[in-house]
């Protein structure tokens, strides 16, 4: 099964899907090494990694997407993928839809904010008008259907903070019409808010429950019970790996050495278990030649061997006897 068919199967059982976000190759696989079912590219947290800047709409298509390709590329289950605005109208939405389908993702979220956008719980938001977003959307269906895709279109509208909860209503089933699978409005502030989409909407929601954003969190049962799908965790962890590293990095400043925090580390041997070094140990004895480390042992030679006095035999032999144990390390 692919992966894309796997999330939308995912979709179509009784219980809540609980989805973190991830924003590089390796928060991927520990999600996946934890036990997650599907993991969500953030923009928020690429932008941040990528660039360290903020999510304002800095990072580029072409940078994304590579992103995304590498995150997909590195685990085996489905990736729904921050497509932000589409990267312009409806034309350029198509091939920002087919290239994220190329790369592997299995879903992807396309949001009605004017470009360039900013993260959905910051101030100072735009959104365009709401039959261009149908438009995007149409042409996001569209181009799932000429890859012969499974793809999972879910459609954000910001309009909440802006035209009030009964227009982003409105959207997002206009949304759902136009081919959007799953629908997100984004930064309701209160329960009630949120009990009055899930009521209204009746079609797959799903709740973005970011630490210090104005969505009130709430546990994995509050959600079912109010009607909710997919409960993503976009930032919990970049938020919390970043503490990690200014605290160690603030213990190792100030006593200049990590004798103390070791137990707040992976271990050597656990991070190469998550990336898998093994795996690729048992490739390398069955794929690369034998004798490999003659070939190495003769670059080295030619490299290193003018470094010394040919005209000393002792220098020559020591240049010679470490050429060759460092090869066959």
């Amino acid at each position: 099964m692919s992966k894309p068919a796997s999330l939308r199967k995912l979709l179509e059982t009784n219980k809540p899907i609980l989805v973190p976000g991830i924003y590089d190759a390796l928060s991927a696989k520990i999600a996946q090494q934890v036990g997650f079912e599907a993991v969500f590219h953030t923009g928020y947290g690429t932008a941040a990694t990528l660039l360290g800047v903020p999510d304002i709409g800095l990072v580029s298509f072409s940078e994304m997407k590579e992103r995304v390709s590498n995150i997909c590329n590195s685990i085996d289950i489905p990736v729904v993928a921050d497509a932000d605005t589409g990267y312009g109208n409806s034309l350029n939405t198509m091939r920002t839809v087919k290239d994220y389908i190329r790369s592997g993702a299995s879903g992807l979220i396309l949001e009605d904010q004017v470009w360039p956008k900013k993260c959905g719980h910051m101030k100072g938001k735009a959104v365009i008008p709401i039959d261009e977003m149908e438009s995007k959307i149409k042409a996001a269906s569209q181009s799932r259907k000429e890859e012969k895709s499974d793809l999972v279109i879910v459609g954000r509208t910001d309009s909440l903070a802006i035209e009030g909860v009964d227009q982003a209503i409105d959207r997002v089933k206009r949304y759902h019409k136009a081919g959007a699978d799953v629908l997100f409005i984004e930064a309701p502030d209160k329960i009630d808010e949120l009990e009055l989409i899930a009521k209204q909407v009746k079609l797959p929601l799903l709740l973005n429950q970011l630490e210090g954003g104005r969505t009130p969190l709430i546990t994995m049962e509050q959600a079912k019970k109010i009607g909710f799908k997919i409960i993503l965790f976009p930032l919990t962890s970049l938020y919390s790996s970043t503490k990690a590293m200014f605290d160690s990095l603030s213990y190792l400043k100030k006593h200049q050495t990590s004798v103390g925090i070791e137990d707040q580390l992976v271990t050597f041997d656990k991070f190469n278990k998550i990336v898998n070094y093994d795996d690729f140990i048992k490739l390398e004895k069955n794929f690369l030649i034998k004798n490999n480390y003659e070939y190495s042992l003769i670059f080295s030679l030619q490299i290193s061997i003018p470094l010394y006095s040919l005209d000393n035999p002792s220098n020559f032999f020591i240049a010679f006897l470490n050429l060759f144990s460092f090869s066959i390390d």
